[in-house]
């Protein structure tokens, strides 16, 4: 029964209500995808080549000491830093606000994953579907790695896995 109305809930709120207590562990499920996982101090070109070969991973996890998450890259910024050399006037609209200026003058001296490492956002095998969802709104970032209790990387969770999840809730609330 819906609290407000005290009538019974429909199949839709029951999903919904469902997928809310639903995990990161459960949203993975049996498709769980490998992390892009760099050291902080890989060259450019060890990250893109790192990238390669995790097709699918939006975000680069940038790991120092004993392994351990220490920041992000995501695609949009690893793309922009190798095509300010190749098209550096797309970037020059961007210099009339102090955050484009901030951003043009990081992309032009990186040379390496921990220069132009974002902080770190991530989640929990145990953090809720609706807690990633949500990191992942705010931050605008298609997916995020998933930490251990010590901070290594132990997956990737992708926006499309979280329609996923919904959509196997959606089912088996349909009896499907």
């Amino acid at each position: 029964m819906s609290e407000e109305t005290n009538q019974p809930r429909s199949r839709r709120e029951e999903i919904n209500a469902a997928n809310q207590g639903a995990t990161v562990r459960e949203a993975l499920g049996k498709e769980a995808l490998q992390a892009c996982v760099v050291d902080e101090g890989a060259d450019l070109l060890d990250v893109c080549l790192r990238l390669s070969e995790v097709p699918g991973v939006d975000i680069v996890a940038v790991t120092g000491e004993a392994g351990r998450l220490k920041g992000i890259i995501p695609v949009r910024l690893l793309l922009d830093e190798l095509f300010l050399q190749v098209a550096p006037e797309e970037f020059l609209a961007d210099l009339r606000v102090v955050e484009g200026i901030e951003e043009f003058g990081k992309l032009s001296r990186a040379r390496s994953a921990r220069d132009l490492m974002q902080p770190a956002v991530y989640i929990t095998m145990n953090d809720s579907v609706r807690r990633a969802f949500r990191r992942m709104h705010e931050e605008r970032l298609e997916g995020l790695p998933v930490v251990d209790d010590e901070m290594r990387v132990v997956g990737y969770l992708h926006r499309l896995q979280l329609i996923q999840a919904w959509l196997r809730e959606h089912r088996r609330e349909a009896g499907a």
